[in-house]
């Protein structure tokens, strides 16, 4: 009896001993899950100037582009239609 009582201890103990190995690879796990976030939010963060800079940089050219297809639209409009 005091063999399987000794037994069923060491198997708990060794449960718990894993358990504990388990949470301690999680944190770690959440740390660097942590820490690689902001590595990301400042990815992110440079990546939105450059998509800012970059709408600003070709706003004129696409405003020309607009008005461009307006005016041939127009142009087109006024043109009699065939009859087919």
């Amino acid at each position: 009896m005091f063999e399987r009582a000794k037994n069923r201890f060491h198997s708990v103990k060794d449960a718990i001993q894993s358990e504990k190995e388990a949470v301690d690879n999680l944190k770690k796990s959440i740390s660097d899950i942590q820490d690689s976030m902001v590595n990301i939010n400042k990815l992110v963060d440079d990546l939105q100037i450059q998509v800012n800079k970059l709408n600003f940089k070709n706003k004129p050219h696409l405003d020309r582009i607009s008005d461009a297809q307006e005016h041939i639209q127009k142009t087109l409009e006024n043109f009699p239609k065939k009859k087919k």
